[in-house]
């Protein structure tokens, strides 16, 4: 059965993509099938934190008929890339019966993944509720800034209101530490917590580092650094553990691999 997990936040810049592609790359390499859905139609990225050329995009499946099957890219580590297509501006325009076309498109990889990864567009755009809440689990980035506590509220409260998603996992990025890492998670936990019935989980933090930022730059995902700094070895494992045995959430609407 495979897992469906989306990586979302409530807004751009605080390093949602970036986690996506490196959890996906780490699943890979640590012997699970894993697809990464790269969601933020119209302005897709992943293919570029990989340093992959891509042909195919999910526009194929929608406006050629294309199977899913000649979209995936496999990429050296054998993760399945399936690349969102980027400056298309149709694709920033989706309609429900559009996301469902793609998400039901999925179907047809039902036992060829252990893992699906999905890269959601950041914010609370209909988009962005509709691909996270038809994930088994959703895991939202945050920073330690008001702006990103205060837009991850808006996403948290309108995946909670309109799909009835009760359960959130967070992971807080470009933390000074762990303990400053635990502090925001717990203060922005008693937010959301005060006016909303959500479960919050903590799956773990990265802390703010140059290797990630030059990974960007170099195309190659930091876990794929024999000479990672041993702080981010031991979080990214921790992500991905956490990510692994994450519980499925239910909630309304259609699902990955659920008819």
């Amino acid at each position: 059965m495979v897992r469906s997990i989306a990586i979302a936040s409530g807004k751009g810049g605080v390093g949602k993509t970036s986690l996506a592609v490196n959890c996906a790359v780490k699943l890979t390499v640590d012997g699970r099938n894993v697809a990464l859905l790269d969601a933020d139609f119209g302005m897709a990225n992943s293919h570029i934190l990989l340093n992959q050329k891509i042909e195919n995009s999910v526009n194929d499946i929608l406006e050629k008929g294309t199977s899913i099957q000649k979209v995936i890219h496999e990429t050296p580590t054998g993760l399945k890339l399936i690349p969102g297509g980027s400056g298309v501006l149709e694709l920033l325009n989706l309609d429900s019966q559009k996301r469902w076309e793609i998400i039901r498109s999925l179907d047809a990889l039902k036992n060829d993944l252990d893992i699906l990864v999905v890269d959601t567009p950041a914010g609370a755009s209909d988009a962005s509720i509709e691909f996270s809440a038809a994930c088994d689990a959703v895991v939202v980035v945050l920073v330690p800034e008001p702006t990103s506590f205060m837009d991850a509220y808006s996403f948290i409260k309108a995946l909670y209101m309109e799909k009835k998603f009760e359960t959130v996992s967070i992971v807080v990025n470009l933390a000074k530490n762990e303990k400053a890492a635990k502090k925001s998670y717990e203060s922005f936990k008693k937010i959301v917590t005060k006016f909303l019935n959500v479960d919050m989980k903590f799956v773990g933090w990265l802390p703010e580092s140059k290797a990630i930022a030059g990974s960007i730059v170099a195309r190659k995902p930091a876990v794929l650094q024999k000479s990672l700094e041993p702080i981010l070895q031991k979080n990214f494992t921790e992500i991905t553990n956490n990510l692994a045995k994450i519980e499925t959430v239910k909630s309304s609407g259609v699902k990955f691999f659920n008819n």
